[in-house]
C-alpha cells in the first residue's frame, strides 16, 4: 500500500471531523459506504449510510450541537492493496475545549473501482480501562447474578462546582460531561450523575433516581410485574448508560442496566457482567 493510499485512509477520519465541526450529518456519512456494518457504542446498528447520517443529524441537534471531533488513527494493517482495518479514538470536545466523551473504533477501509476509499464496517467502543494482573477472589455464581446498586443521580443548580467538590474531597473521577454541563463521576463502583437543573423545568433539585446494575433486564423486568409495578420503560437515549427506567411501589425511579453505567473500576475488581 502507497503513501498515498494510507493518507486517503486517514482523510476519512479528517473529513469525519470536519463534518462534525460544521453539523454536517450528510459529509460525515460520506465516508462509509452506503450499505457500512456501523455499529454504536451502545450496541445499535443503524442502516447503512442514511442510518448513519440520520443518527448524527439527531446527535448534532441536540446533545452535541456545538460540539467538535477530535480523531487520532492509532494502526492501519494493510491486508490487501484495496482493504486495509484500521484502529482509531475520537474524543467529543465542547466548543471550549472540555471533553464530553471518548471511543476506541475498529473499522474496516475498502478502496471501491473508482479509487475512493470509504468505510465498510466501524464498530464504535467505550475504551477499556487497564487493570491489574493481581489475583483477586472470583465471585460465586449467586454474587454475579445479584443486582447491584451502582448509581445515583442528583440534581443540581451548578454541577461543575458539585464534580470539583466530589473529585476533590472523595477523589471521585469525572469521566463524562454532557453538552448542558451535567457532570458524571464515579468512585470506581458507584457513578454520580449530577443532572443540571433547568429553570424551565419541573424537576425539583436534589436527589433524582438511581439505578441497578443487573445481568438480565428482562428477567428483571418481569419480576417487577410480578411484584405489582409497571413494566419498565426503554430509556431512548444516545449515552451509554441504563438502558431502562422503573419506579417502585412508592413512586421513587431508579434505573436497570445490563452493560453498566460507566466509568472506571478499580484495578482489582474482578469482571462485573
Amino acid at each position: 500500500m502507497t503513501t498515498a493510499e494510507t493518507h486517503a485512509i486517514h482523510a476519512l477520519w479528517e473529513t469525519m471531523a470536519r463534518a462534525w465541526a460544521s453539523a454536517d450529518a450528510a459529509l460525515f456519512a460520506s465516508v462509509f459506504s452506503p450499505d457500512c456494518d456501523f455499529t454504536t457504542v451502545r450496541g445499535d446498528k443503524p442502516p447503512g449510510r442514511a442510518g448513519i447520517a440520520a443518527g448524527h443529524d439527531r446527535l448534532f441537534r441536540t446533545q452535541y450541537a456545538s460540539t467538535r471531533l477530535e480523531a487520532r488513527i492509532v494502526a492501519v494493517r494493510h491486508l490487501r492493496p484495496d482493504l486495509a482495518t484500521v484502529e482509531a479514538e475520537s474524543t467529543i470536545l465542547t466548543a471550549a475545549g472540555a471533553p464530553l466523551a471518548t471511543t476506541h473504533a475498529l473499522a474496516v477501509a475498502e478502496r471501491t473501482a473508482t479509487g475512493d476509499w470509504h468505510l465498510t464496517a466501524f464498530h464504535n467502543m467505550i475504551p477499556a480501562i487497564p487493570k491489574e494482573t493481581a489475583a483477586v477472589p472470583q465471585p460465586t455464581e449467586s454474587e454475579q447474578a445479584r443486582p447491584k446498586l451502582r448509581h445515583l443521580a442528583i440534581v443540581a443548580k451548578d454541577p461543575e462546582k458539585l464534580a470539583a467538590f466530589y473529585t476533590s474531597v472523595f477523589s471521585m473521577e469525572l469521566f463524562h460531561r454532557d453538552p448542558d454541563g451535567s457532570c458524571f463521576l464515579s468512585d470506581g463502583h458507584l457513578s454520580l450523575a449530577l443532572i443540571k437543573h433547568r429553570l424551565d423545568g419541573d424537576t425539583p433539585l436534589g436527589m433524582n433516581h438511581f439505578g441497578f446494575h443487573v445481568t438480565d433486564t428482562e428477567a428483571t423486568s418481569a419480576a417487577l410485574v410480578e411484584a405489582g409495578t409497571d413494566k419498565p420503560a426503554e430509556r431512548f437515549t444516545d449515552r451509554p448508560f441504563a438502558e431502562y427506567r422503573a419506579m417502585d411501589p412508592e413512586g421513587n425511579w431508579f434505573d436497570l442496566s445490563a452493560h453498566g453505567f460507566g466509568g472506571p473500576r478499580p484495578p482489582s475488581t474482578p469482571d462485573e457482567t
